[in-house]
């Protein structure tokens, strides 16, 4: 039974209504099970369900980076996605021997990039006891974090305070016991002087 135009094209947009809905839920992850058509979207015009299906990339766009990105890197190098350009043709405007020179050049690395990839593979994984173990220990650290902080906080104030003292003790202890022992250096000297002039006077004295 030969299919007519209209039958074409709700089976290319079914085709397509489901390829988006892949796309969606590989990116978003959202569970595409009950947006397939059913027979009461399959009646609609073709021209509304085009106009859904803009709507749907256009929020797919918006919403998604990994498609915003893909977008931008088309917009910048379109001969990336040119699905018409021959396969056996490197995707680079260098000539064949520039290419075959870069990848001779870069010969050497790929035993080493081996080598590692192999030791990744090689590499046991820890043991899950020891990662239980670790995230046992997260709220006891982050109770030492708060503990710590309050003692740096205490020691601050300890700091701030000694230092207060020193220079009370300083300027009350030696500088004002050096204004002392001026003040006493000040009067034995009046005193001495005192001494002398009554000592002298007395010596007068005697000899007449």
């Amino acid at each position: 039974m030969p299919t007519t135009p209209e039958q074409t094209a709700l089976s290319t947009i079914s085709l397509l209504e489901t390829r988006l809905r892949r796309l969606e839920h590989s990116i978003t992850g959202a569970d595409s099970g009950d947006a397939l058509p059913t027979k009461a979207v399959s009646t609609e015009s073709i021209t509304t369900r085009l106009a859904s299906l803009e709507d749907a990339l256009r929020r797919l766009s918006t919403h998604s980076k990994q498609i915003q990105d893909i977008l931008s890197l088309h917009s910048r190098h379109p001969t990336f996605f040119d699905a018409t350009s021959s396969p056996s043709e490197p995707p680079s405007a260098l000539p064949d021997a520039s290419v075959s020179s870069i990848v001779l050049a870069s010969a050497t690395l790929y035993p080493t990039t081996a080598s590692r990839l192999t030791s990744i593979v090689d590499t046991p994984i820890p043991p899950a006891e020891a990662s239980t173990s670790l995230i046992a220990l997260m709220p006891r650290v982050a109770r030492l974090d708060i503990l710590q902080e309050r003692q740096d906080r205490e020691l601050a104030d300890l700091r701030r305070r000694s230092a207060e003292v020193l220079e009370r003790w300083y300027t009350v202890t030696v500088m004002g016991g050096g204004d002392c022992w001026a003040e006493w250096d000040d009067r034995c000297s009046r005193v001495e002087g005192s001494v002398r002039r009554m000592e002298a006077r007395r010596a007068g004295n005697d000899e007449q």
